[in-house]
């Protein structure tokens, strides 16, 4: 609804083009003269019901998935420290470069239990983003939510940097994993020349994931390609 200040400024505005009523016919100008109440109302409805520019939609952040990977069901527990080990001899089973404080702390005590299987899902960051937008445009923590099992499966499929589901160019793969605490934290898994590095994050933190990153998760809302 218009304001009290508005209101004059409307009025005077209007007068400032009565030529505009020219094409009025004289039986409609007289009606207007005779029924101000109801043709300022008219005037006011047709300005209130005029087409109207439609803002464009902002652009998604992530793309449709463009990389999967089905993670097998296991029997045994996952136990973290047993699996991220620093280690890029030729008998490594995964060759791991470096694992950072954060993660350390975080997540090498960690245990998680009997697997059930999944899908992974890879998207990628058509914009650079703080985890927020992208926690939301995934459906949410719960949706967006995968696990340490399914992250090292990932790895284990491309022990050496291989060409794969995810990426080996240096970026970023972005995989939101619930830390020892039950807290979920951004870890990001790359490759750098002869191994894999390993770090992780606040979700609230305030530096944005690069363009052309690849981000995982399950059962997204996020809509796959075609």
């Amino acid at each position: 609804m218009a304001t009290k200040q508005q209101i004059p400024v409307v009025a005077a505005r209007l007068t400032e083009f009565q030529e505009g009523f020219e094409v009025l016919s004289i039986e409609d100008a007289q009606w207007a003269i005779m029924n101000g109440k109801e043709a300022v109302s008219l005037s006011a409805r047709a300005i209130a019901n005029r087409s109207k520019p439609v803002a464009p939609a902002d652009k998604t952040i992530l793309s449709a998935v463009i990389a999967a990977r089905t993670v097998p069901a296991t029997t045994e527990k996952f136990v973290a420290q047993d699996k991220f080990k620093v280690d890029t001899g030729k008998e490594a089973k995964v060759k791991i470069s470096y694992l950072e404080d954060d993660f350390k702390r975080e997540f090498l005590g960690k245990v998680e239990g009997p697997f059930a299987g999944s899908i992974i899902c890879g998207r990628k960051l058509e914009k650079k983003s703080v985890d927020g937008p992208i926690l939301q445009e995934l459906g949410g923590n719960e949706t967006a939510e995968t696990t340490l099992t399914e992250m090292y499966a990932a790895m284990a499929a491309q022990p050496n940097g291989e060409d794969g589901c995810l990426l080996n160019n240096g970026r970023a793969n972005i995989f939101y994993i619930k830390n020892i605490t039950g807290t979920l934290r951004a870890v990001r898994v790359y490759w750098l020349g002869v191994g894999w590095f390993v770090r992780a994050s606040s979700v609230e933190n305030p530096l944005e994931w690069g363009a052309g990153f690849r981000v995982f998760s399950r059962n997204s809302l996020v809509p796959q390609a075609a």
